[in-house]
């Protein structure tokens, strides 16, 4: 496969979703209205002019599943769940989104039926794409030929990753300034300008902070050149995710910038806004009942909140049923959770030990304090302190916090490792999506509410 088309397989491969997804919804038509039995007759209008909305919903999925980049380094299982999540929340935004904007309804068989089609025809198409420049690539055709230029770790983890996805149809040409590293990967050491042994697909450059001067020199001395010029940057530090913005033409970094875009941020707030409110509606009895439970186990409100730092830093007041005795000073804020706490009443740890008592935070859901998934909230008190002792603390709060929160499904909570928790914080940002928030809910009921840390 040539360079030309190279560099237009992800349009083609978008025109082909296209055609697929436009296929797979007159087919989802035919399959309610001419093979199912009770079916409205003359709506194909309505569902042509849904079409191309269903087609620009998808290709942005896609888009945001990554799954028009260059997919050398992904196996099929992670493609193929790739499109799966795709294809699924583009039939969430369809409905979200004609719920909202239009008077038409769609049945939810015929949803049902688009997505079980869909999902079979993207995947299908997906494997034999696959297969087919997997095949390209053992003939010799639709390789790329790759010269290594420096000494950093993450240009060793380049050339590892290449050599571990043996279909990559990555092939090295030679290492430049390797430091003696190119024997043991078996790739020629070039001691000669490069325009002299041949030219590459690309040029791949990494070398260490103390040496990072070799980089400028060489982009210094080839930038004219047509060879396209990749640099590894060190990211290490950005620990939930970066972005590339175009200041006025002037290309800016940013780090531990998530990469959120408005529809997913819509998407996450019409279910935490909708989960809570209708969550609160299902549960009133089980608030009352545990409402009454609370006023009979000691004097004192029903309520109980408590000061803690949300989002970007800004602080709000957490609510939870009251599960101590009234404290006489404010040693509760500055008073950390443990199963030993002589103020909680014997109501007071059952709520704990079942998490019934974080149940009045679906208010801070429903006002846009907190969201239903999403790192723990910390007092401030506690927030000073850690931010000094604990790597990457202070990243949390690059998002909403969560009544729950993979650190909690994972059993992180209570009296345990704050680094373990920040560590489970940390990942959750840097892989959020919307059915990383639905997985989470989904284990939450069997693995959140009970917990042995749970006091």
């Amino acid at each position: 496969m040539e360079k030309g088309f190279r560099a237009n397989l992800s349009n083609i491969q978008r025109m082909v979703d296209s055609i697929f997804v436009a296929l797979s919804w007159w087919l989802s038509y035919l399959t309610r209205f001419s093979l199912i039995e009770g079916g409205e007759d003359g709506l194909q209008w309505e569902f042509a002019k849904i079409t191309p909305f269903l087609v620009i919903i998808t290709l942005y999925f896609f888009k945001k599943a990554e799954l028009y980049r260059s997919l050398r380094f992904s196996s099929r299982y992670k493609e193929i769940f790739s499109v799966l999540r795709g294809n699924s929340s583009a039939v969430i935004g369809l409905v979200i989104l004609f719920y909202f904007v239009s008077e038409e309804k769609i049945s939810r068989l015929t949803i049902i039926i688009y997505w079980i089609i869909s999902s079979i025809v993207l995947v299908s198409a997906r494997l034999i794409v696959r297969n087919t420049l997997r095949s390209f690539r053992k003939k010799g055709r639709n390789l790329r030929h790759v010269l290594v230029i420096g000494n950093s770790r993450l240009l060793i983890d380049y050339i590892e990753t290449a050599k571990k996805f043996k279909d990559s149809g990555i092939r090295f040409k030679g290492w430049v300034d390797s430091g003696g590293l190119s024997k043991k990967y078996s790739i020629p050491e070039i001691t000669v300008p490069y325009k002299e042994v041949s030219k590459p697909d690309s040029i791949i450059i990494a070398y260490e902070g103390k040496d990072s001067a070799k980089a400028h020199e060489f982009i210094a001395s080839n930038y004219n050149d047509i060879v396209p010029i990749q640099l590894l940057p060190d990211l290490s530090y950005s620990m939930v995710g970066h972005q590339i913005e175009d200041f006025g033409g002037i290309p800016l970094l940013s780090v531990n910038q998530p990469s959120f875009s408005t529809i997913e941020l819509i998407l996450k707030r019409t279910l935490d806004f909708f989960g809570a409110l209708i969550g609160s509606i299902l549960i009133s009895p089980i608030l009352f009942i545990i409402a009454v439970g609370v006023k009979l186990s000691s004097p004192g409100p029903l309520l109980f909140g408590q000061r803690r730092v949300g989002y970007d830093g800004s602080e709000f007041t957490m609510w939870k049923f009251r599960s101590m005795k009234l404290a006489t000073d404010d040693k509760d804020k500055t008073e950390w959770s443990n199963k030993d706490n002589p103020r909680k009443t014997k109501f007071g740890s059952f709520l704990r030990k079942t998490s019934l008592d974080e149940l009045p935070q679906l208010l801070n859901v429903i006002l846009g304090h907190m969201s239903l998934v999403g790192p723990r909230p910390e007092q401030p008190f506690f927030v000073e302190k850690f931010r000094h002792e604990i790597p990457g603390y202070m990243l949390k709060h690059k998002m909403k916090p969560g009544i729950t929160g993979w650190a909690q499904v994972n059993g992180w909570r209570g009296d345990t490792s704050i680094y373990k928790r920040i560590e489970c914080d940390i990942y959750y940002i840097k892989n959020w999506s919307f059915w990383f928030d639905v997985k989470i809910l989904f284990l939450t009921i069997f693995k959140g509410f009970l917990n042995k840390n749970a006091y």
